[in-house]
């Protein structure tokens, strides 16, 4: 039930906030009530701690014969550190939004309070039925909240490449659905067959929200900090959560080292082109790639809590970067606790990353992990870029930075007490290489160019690289258009009439074919 709960306080705080932009629509407390609604939706999940493990089962679904397992949610030490990390986020994405225009945007507010609802749904399902029908929801939340927010054709066609590729995603999971029927066995993530478990990590890829690279908003817009965050964050977490229920069985494919090698690039590119990043938002996309693809090896290399441990760090270490929008120095600092949080050194929040079974991988690993931390090292410290706060009532210069602290404790938090990773002291000898190389490239990074490409460099080269896989998904996006309105022209002429009472007879025809 606390589950529900948790849910209910966000998706309540969200109505309400819709209902006070009709009534009231120059009210200038809606801040307050989105503020009360993520603070209590946190306190909640906190409260989970007592009773855990519990479970939350809806009524099942008919016939049984296709619905073998019912709806289920449950909190335990896999879901619970993903949940407490997107409460947080939620409830810091709007504390921070003090430092803009407060009495503005509560459309966007409502998009932050119902994307961590769903997010926490999406990832305390406990199996893959459950998983599908909240994943579909998210995916229809980030929809109408990015077409609200974008203007222009080329914009709305960002969104549905993007939305294109995560019902991709859907798609392989309801295949793992069919293999594992097909094998005999029901598909939940305690019995599921061994081959199904490539197909979750792939189903899991699709929908990591990182294609296109950047989501269609104003480089001016306080969205991209806000509700941008939170699309971005809470959607990867929701995909990622599934790395933890992959089963042990899967791991002794003759595949598993190639998609092994294949995450190895994805991080050591991600980590790359975030050390080399203009500034964070426009990072934020290989941050992910990066976080994500380590996350894959852990789960591949038979460390299930270690893709738990990259998972929350994405979302709280994240966060903190991409939530700050003001030049705070004292603040920059205490973000640099993100770094604590990103070695894996002893009682850290990924301390517990690396204790699979990493075999020859283990060099790239390192290096892969120094340059993601440097780039987080690198942003957290730019001096210029940033708004101030000056300019702010008292209460805003003491709300704002309650936001980004609120993070940083949670990191503590899950490095010391909640769940498995907690209180490890893990790989310490690999953690303290790649410190050293941390400290190595951040020394390094004002002293070499290639480190800190100026900024035309750097955007002609991304756009090089990708804009001719934009440019084919969009023509792919064009030609399904075209023949969707050929189809729509055909049915709706003067001929219309005979083609419907064609198709009706050959539906027909069928159908008696068929009959006994």
């Amino acid at each position: 039930m606390l589950i529900l709960i948790s849910c209910l306080l966000l998706f309540v705080s969200g109505l309400t906030l819709i209902v006070l932009r009709v009534v009231q629509p120059s009210a200038r407390y809606t801040w307050l009530v989105a503020v009360s609604g993520g603070i209590l939706a946190l306190l909640s999940v906190l409260l989970w701690l007592a009773q855990m493990p519990f479970e939350l089962v809806l009524p099942a679904w008919q016939p049984n014969s296709l619905f073998s397992t019912p709806i289920l949610f449950r909190a335990d030490e896999i879901s619970w550190p993903f949940s407490i990390s997107i409460a947080a986020l939620t409830l810091a994405a709007l504390l921070t939004a003090a430092a803009g225009p407060v009495f503005v945007n509560s459309y966007a507010w409502v998009g932050v309070l119902a994307l961590g609802g769903v997010g926490i749904l999406a990832v305390t399902a406990e199996n893959p039925l459950t998983l599908l029908l909240v994943w579909a929801s998210l995916d229809l939340t980030e929809l109408f909240t990015q077409l609200r927010s974008v203007e222009g054709k080329t914009n709305n066609e960002k969104v549905v490449i993007s939305f294109s590729t995560r019902v991709f995603g859907l798609a392989l999971l309801l295949w793992a659905n069919i293999a594992s029927a097909a094998g005999g066995s029901v598909f939940d993530f305690k019995s599921m067959s061994a081959g199904s478990g490539l197909y979750l990590i792939a189903a899991a890829g699709l929908r990591l929200g990182v294609f296109p690279l950047h989501l269609p908003y104003s480089p001016d817009s306080s969205l991209r900090r806000g509700l941008g965050t939170s699309l971005r964050l809470i959607s990867a977490a929701s995909s990622m959560v599934v790395l933890a229920h992959v089963p042990a069985e899967s791991l002794n494919s003759i595949a598993t080292p190639i998609l092994i090698t294949l995450a190895l690039v994805a991080t050591l590119y991600g980590g790359w082109m975030w050390l080399r990043a203009p500034d964070e938002l426009n990072g934020r996309p290989y941050w992910i790639i990066s976080i994500v693809s380590l996350a894959v090896i852990s789960a591949l290399t038979g460390n299930p809590t270690g893709a738990i441990a990259w998972g929350c760090s994405l979302i709280l270490v994240g966060g903190s970067l991409f939530l700050s929008s003001v030049q705070l120095p004292w603040l920059n600092r205490a973000m640099l606790a993100g770094a604590w949080s990103l070695s894996s050194l002893p009682f850290s929040l990924t301390a517990g990353a690396w204790l699979g079974n990493l075999g020859i991988f283990l060099p790239f690993v390192i290096a892969a992990q120094a340059l993601t931390v440097a780039g987080f090292i690198r942003h957290a410290l730019r001096p210029i870029g940033r708004d101030s706060l000056e300019a702010q009532p008292g209460w805003a210069r003491a709300v704002y930075p309650a936001g980004i602290l609120l993070l940083i404790l949670i990191q503590f938090l899950l490095g010391l007490a909640g769940w498995n990773g907690a209180m490890q002291v893990g790989a310490w000898l690999q953690a303290v290489i790649a410190s050293l190389l941390t400290f190595g490239l951040v020394w390094a990074m004002p002293r070499f160019r290639i480190l800190n490409p100026i900024r035309a460099h750097w955007i002609i080269s991304t756009a090089s690289q990708f804009g001719g896989i934009s440019r084919l998904l969009w023509s792919f996006y064009r030609s399904l258009a075209g023949i969707s309105q050929t189809i729509i022209l055909t049915l709706e002429g003067e001929g219309g009439i005979m083609w419907t009472l064609l198709f009706l007879i050959l539906f027909v025809s069928l159908l008696t074919q068929g009959a006994p």
